[in-house]
């Protein structure tokens, strides 16, 4: 090594370092990012701890509150029973009758499947009859036992449910059990007799089975002296301790309880002494009226367990993988920064020399057709004039390539290419995205007749055949259209809609004139063959009269007469007559607008002829929600009322539905409110069905509810939904609309409703849809009859008359005359059916148990307290609700058994 090259070397290593900018900046950011991503996972971790104890202890308040409210309603209800069989017993002087005492007693238990015992107690704490104790021992005497005998003291001088002697851990069978008794008072106020019942649990028990609480979750119910009258799940092994000994409330749970005795919610966190010692988060409700109080609790370790399973660990595992992949990323990008260097500047290099034109036919490529597009949408915009993108195909050009090899092929292109610029104009513009596909600019366009022209020049151009080698050779090609701005989006979504065009009309059968074209539509890409071939059939048989229209007659209760008349639509096609359901879905925009004018003008031409014939009638007309969203929709209307002078709007009914929310789109709206204030009449119709909103029905410029045939037709057999009915009714006339009720289709629909205050009825029971020469004899002829009154469903809607009335006195101190039980048409009906009806007796005792509180609510209203009258409201709607329910069940049943019998009656007559 000579000294020159010594030199060298030294120089080398001993010149100073010097890093580039952008290392140090990547440095700084790495190391950056670094510090902050640890931040910020400990402010993540202290946020979401906090978070989670919040929304858990909402939880843990919410499913106390739950069992709170479970237990309270358990609680109620059986103090209405108590109270009642405290009359029962009452009425049959149980004290000195105690074989009628036990009667009563044992069938209050078997009708309350919640008890374990029933127990009547005489002042002088003598047992007179109890269910628990076999026939034949001795009734025991509370006298003789002074524990108990101080307590039944005090029950003796307790006004309504007591909860008393509690028992020492559950019942066997591990049910929650309560002790409840009620003391009977004479007129004077002297203790006549008590009643006790032990309550088992079961229901809140199914509850409890039934809620997603947490593993671990402890639930139960705690006294006021903090012991514990139920706990659920029992904790294992504790059993046999909590059947022996009492179990109480120590620890945190007993210091929030006495730390603010009067709050209903609260929560706790800390060691709890709840048969054994665990530091619990949990929380409780206190029950009103009863010294009861519902908590729930979960152990710590869980409760932490939950929190880092649900915040902390995926979020901590993705942070150790970011970590692990930015160090390595880090240490890559300094290995590859030289690299990259190159690869930059050869990518540069290769940017300022890329052409934006293709090289085979010199048309621009995708790259200069995104660099035009952008500006003719703008232009488009600016101009306001219509852009035509289109989306061109060969149809057979892989052939060529097969038979006369690619540079025929590369030929041809190039032939194609020249065709079509000399076929455009020149501001439209002609791109080649690859192999035989080609897109078309055409801009500034007035109207269709000049894309009509462009298109002419176009498919003039492809038909003149091709010299391919010598040989003429024909072509076709298919081409897709959409138009912006109709088509809003940018330039991809209109290629891809273009794209989707083009491949509709390659999918066509024929090639007629003008059939390789085919324009965008929204529904373009679920169009099926099948449903193509429908609508193009649909056309020609509005054209040819296929389409025609039936007229189903619409009553005006008030005369019993036809007062107008609805036009449906019916398609013979193939030797079948079908109804819109069967051909609706599958017309696109264009068709059913088509049919909605053939509609219109087909009815107003009938009506016109019909009223010349002195038959005032109105006609209405189903719209569908694309015409309603159309632009021009109400305009069309107005045209087409304007053909028929004789006709005035308010003769004419539009039927729109509630589909979606295009009832409160802005155009609908204008069309609505534009129409109605010329007159038209508007009518929501199906009201009540799958999707109508009920509450924002006031909010619509509508002048008719037509409420939907589904809850007309079930009501025979299911008498029990004539409140839906009823309700539907009463919110038309709290809007002041018309209300027509559809699927009136038997006599007993026809009784029914004209005890109600609706307009019109329309159904099978009035007459199917009919033709238009049967229309006029038909409209003169009918006359509404009275229809069956023998019914449940008449009956039962002037039962629930005063059965309303009752709950309005309890409500708003109105007064109301009773219905005596023998004058309840209700109590007519079931005497007259009891052969027929199953469970008859149940019936008239759950129907003699409603009238028994309507007259209590009489009788309080005029001396008793708000609270009284509203626990008697909630046990009226309960006992009318289960009446309506079985009443329901017992006219289905009745029903299947009459048709069974007819069935079998027949096949007994058919010879063998």
């Amino acid at each position: 090594m000579n000294l020159k090259t010594t030199q060298k070397i030294s120089a080398f290593f001993t010149r100073p370092i010097t890093i580039p900018p952008y290392r140090r900046t990547i440095f700084l950011f790495f190391y950056g990012t670094f510090v902050g991503m640890l931040a910020f996972s400990g402010w993540y971790a202290w946020l979401s701890w906090h978070r989670y104890e919040q929304n858990s202890q909402y939880r843990l308040t919410l499913e106390s509150d739950m069992v709170a409210a479970v237990t309270q309603k358990l609680l109620d209800g059986h103090a209405s029973g108590l109270r009642f069989l405290g009359v029962q017993l009452q009425r049959a002087d149980a004290l000195h009758h105690p074989r009628r005492a036990l009667t009563l007693l044992l069938d209050y238990q078997k009708a309350t499947s919640d008890i374990a015992s029933a127990n009547l107690i005489a002042p002088s704490g003598q047992v007179i009859a109890s269910t628990a104790i076999p026939a034949g021992k001795p009734l025991p005497n509370f006298r003789n036992n002074p524990a108990i005998w101080r307590g039944f003291q005090k029950v003796l001088q307790a006004h309504g449910m007591r909860v008393y002697h509690p028992l020492r851990g559950p019942l066997v069978g591990d049910h929650w059990v309560i002790r409840l008794s009620r003391t009977v008072f004479s007129p004077a106020g002297q203790p006549l007799f008590v009643v006790a019942t032990p309550l088992r649990f079961n229901g809140i028990e199914d509850f409890l089975s039934q809620l997603p609480l947490r593993k671990g979750t402890a639930v139960g119910l705690l006294r006021s002296d903090f012991y514990i009258e139920g706990r659920w799940p029992i904790p294992q092994g504790n059993l046999s301790k909590m059947l022996a000994h009492p179990v109480s409330a120590e620890g945190a749970l007993r210091q929030a309880l006495q730390r603010d005795p009067h709050a209903r919610h609260g929560t706790y966190a800390g060691v709890v002494a709840v048969g054994e010692s665990a530091y619990r988060f949990g929380a409780f409700t206190r029950l009103s009226r009863y010294p009861l109080t519902a908590f729930v609790s979960v152990p710590r370790a869980q409760w932490l367990a939950a929190w880092w399973r649900r915040q902390i660990q995926y979020p901590l595992v993705f942070l150790l993988i970011a970590l692990g992949f930015s160090l390595a990323a880090y240490r890559r990008i300094l290995f590859l920064d030289r690299r990259w260097e190159l690869q930059r500047q050869a990518f540069e290099q290769t940017l300022t020399t890329q052409a934006t034109h293709d090289v085979l036919t010199g048309l621009p490529n995708r790259d200069g057709l995104r660099l035009v597009f952008d500006q003719a949408l703008a232009r488009t915009e600016r101009q306001e004039r219509l852009l035509a993108v289109g989306f061109l195909d060969l149809d057979a050009f892989k052939p060529i390539n097969d038979i006369y090899g690619h540079d025929a092929g590369d030929d041809l292109l190039k032939e194609i290419a020249r065709r079509l610029q000399d076929a455009v104009r020149r501001t439209d513009t002609v791109a080649r995205l690859g192999g035989d596909e080609f897109v078309l600019l055409l801009e500034g366009l007035r109207g269709m007749d000049e894309l009509d022209q462009v298109l002419a020049r176009l498919q003039a151009a492809i038909e003149r055949p091709f010299n391919v080698k010598g040989k003429m050779v024909s072509i076709q090609a298919s081409l897709g259209l959409t138009l912006y701005p109709f088509d809003e989006g940018d330039a991809d979504l209109l290629l891809r809609h273009a794209d989707q065009a083009m491949y509709a009309a390659k999918a066509r059968p024929g090639r007629e004139d003008g059939s390789w074209v085919q324009l965008y539509h929204s529904d373009l890409g679920t169009l099926t063959m099948g449903d193509e071939t429908l609508r193009q059939d649909f056309l020609r048989a509005l054209a040819s009269g296929a389409v025609t229209l039936r007229y189903q007659p619409l009553v005006a209760l008030t005369t019993g007469l036809v007062a107008g008349l609805e036009a449906l639509t019916r398609w013979n096609r193939e030797d079948q007559e079908l109804s819109p359901e069967r051909f609706l879905p599958s017309l696109g925009v264009l068709e059913r607008q088509a049919l909605g004018r053939f509609v219109l003008q087909t009815g107003l031409r009938q009506l016109t002829q019909w009223r010349e014939m002195g038959l005032d009638l109105f006609l209405s007309v189903n719209v569908t929600p694309e015409e309603l969203d159309s632009p021009g929709f109400a305009d069309t209307i107005f045209g087409i009322l304007a053909a028929y002078p004789g006709i005035p709007p308010e003769s004419l009914v539009l039927e729109v539905l509630e589909i979606g929310e295009i009832l409160e789109q802005e155009v609908a709206l204008e069309h609505l409110q534009r129409l109605r204030g010329a007159g038209v009449k508007i009518a929501l119709d199906d009201v009540g069905s799958a999707y109508a909103s009920l509450l924002r029905l006031k909010n619509l410029p509508i002048d008719e509810i037509k409420i939907d045939q589904g809850f007309i037709r079930e009501l025979s057999n299911k008498p029990q939904d004539l409140i839906f009915v009823e309700s539907l009714i009463n919110l038309g006339l709290g809007m002041n609309v018309i209300i027509t009720v559809e699927g009136v289709e038997t006599e007993a629909h026809i009784a029914l409703l004209r005890e109600m205050e609706i307009d019109y009825l329309q159904g099978y029971a009035i007459a199917k849809p009919l033709e238009v020469g049967a229309v006029a004899d038909f409209v003169r002829t009918f006359v509404l009859g009275t229809g069956d009154t023998d019914t449940p469903l008449l009956a039962l809607y002037q039962h629930l008359g005063w059965v309303r009335a009752a709950a309005e006195s309890a409500m708003n101190h109105q007064g109301y005359e009773h219905t005596e039980l023998a004058a309840c048409p209700i109590t007519t009906w079931l005497h007259a059916h009891a052969s027929e009806l199953p469970g008859v007796e149940a019936l008239l005792a759950e129907h003699e148990t409603v009238h028994i509180l309507g007259r209590e609510i009489l009788q309080v209203r005029q001396s008793g307290t708000r609270e009284e009258l509203h626990r008697l409201l909630g046990q009226l709607h309960g006992h009318s609700h289960l009446f309506q329910e079985e009443l329901g069940q017992a006219v289905k049943t009745m029903r299947e058994d009459a048709e069974a019998m007819v069935k079998t009656a027949s096949s007994e007559s058919i010879p063998q």
